[in-house]
């Protein structure tokens, strides 16, 4: 099987390239993969599955037409895009699924995850995470008007960048004590994730390999291409 991964797209509610060079992946997909996986942060940030900004809805469109060509296209939820629901599922065509999720063939056992879960130095990130991700809050956040829950997403972003700056770069990268552990416990060959915009591939100790996807800024997009036991990190211009 060729399988397919991007995450952190970080699209917004406006026409720019990285827009056009998603639409333009939707299109090429279908014929180069069987399946494509998003994991994490397709948006930059999102308030909910009844916004209906134009750019949002024509992005449902593109990820539909794709859908419904045959392109079976999976999400993990991101730090930016956690309130992507069944609505979205619905209006595209695509299966959301858990977290470190697991999928393999004859050739590879794979784990797939947006890359957060693994960074439990960031002790300040992860108390917020479970705070947000909590039922009360998002009850409580998608029940406030859309132009309200647009202004926290862009304060929260900001808030974000300012503390992300004063922390030590260690600090925000994956946890490799955690990661050898994830691996060992489940005999993974390959663990994929993106998040931390740091993309290589690292040979562990073990023998398995952690492939980190880039983030799509500075001009540059990521991907990683699996077939038959093989990856290949690949960057591209926006």
């Amino acid at each position: 099987m060729a399988i397919a991964f991007i995450s952190d797209l970080h699209l917004e509610p406006i026409e720019n390239t990285r827009l056009k060079t998603f639409y333009n992946l939707l299109s090429e997909a279908n014929s180069r993969f069987d399946s494509l996986y998003i994991i994490g942060d397709l948006f930059e940030y999102w308030i909910g599955d009844d916004d209906q900004h134009p750019v949002n809805k024509d992005i449902i469109q593109n990820i539909k037409k794709a859908t419904d060509s045959g392109l079976n296209i999976f999400l993990i939820h991101g730090n930016r895009d956690f309130l992507l629901g069944s609505g979205f599922e619905e209006m595209t065509g695509i299966q959301i699924i858990d977290d470190m999720t697991i999928i393999e063939d004859k050739f590879c056992k794979i784990m797939v995850s947006h890359g957060d879960v693994f960074c439990t130095d960031d002790v300040e990130y992860q108390n917020l995470k479970k705070t947000l991700r909590s039922e009360e809050w998002i009850e409580s956040f998608l029940s406030k008007p859309i132009e309200e829950r647009i202004d926290f997403a862009k304060q929260l972003r900001s808030q974000s960048a300012e503390s992300s700056s004063n922390k030590a770069e260690n600090i925000m990268d994956v946890n490799a004590d955690y990661v050898d552990e994830v691996i060992g416990k489940n005999n993974l060959d390959l663990l994929i994730h993106g998040h931390t915009h740091r993309p290589a591939i690292h040979k562990l100790d073990s023998g398995a390999s952690r492939a980190v996807l880039g983030s799509w800024e500075n001009n540059e997009g990521w991907i990683i291409e699996y077939k038959q036991g093989n990856i290949d990190l690949k960057s591209f211009p926006l």
